[in-house]
């Protein structure tokens, strides 16, 4: 048996139920109590450090949880909606070596789908030219 704080395997801790519960607070009266039930029961079977990182996930996105559901119209289609990988942002791009249809070698990014067409040399030396 656990000491007061702890749980044993499986069984939600009591400050990672509580902070669900009061993320749940901030949505739409009609929606909170299946919400609270669908926050509580993802808690079963869970450690505690996960338990602790799906509560901070859950608080931390309940006001946007809110807005969708009382403005659905508002939410932006799926293609605005996703972002640029952070490594694409900075210009850290992940290339990866491609032929297109005719051919060519070119480089595209894995993160963001960034084409980049690059003259090589043929023969030996450096693969880039300029």
């Amino acid at each position: 048996m656990g000491s007061r704080g702890t749980s044993q395997a499986g069984q939600p801790t009591w400050w990672a139920s509580l902070a669900v519960r009061s993320a749940s607070g901030s949505l739409p009266s009609e929606h909170r109590y299946r919400y609270r039930q669908e926050f509580l029961a993802e808690l079963h079977g869970m450690s505690p450090a996960e338990q602790c990182h799906h509560a901070i996930g859950v608080l931390s996105r309940a006001w946007t949880l809110r807005g969708a559901l009382t403005d659905p119209a508002r939410l932006k289609p799926k293609e605005a909606a996703m972002a640029k990988p952070w490594r694409c942002r900075l210009r850290l791009h992940r290339w990866q070596f491609l032929r297109g249809a005719e051919g060519q070698m070119y480089r595209e990014c894995r993160g963001c789908g960034k084409q980049r067409v690059d003259v090589y040399k043929e023969g030996p030396g450096p693969m880039w030219g300029g």
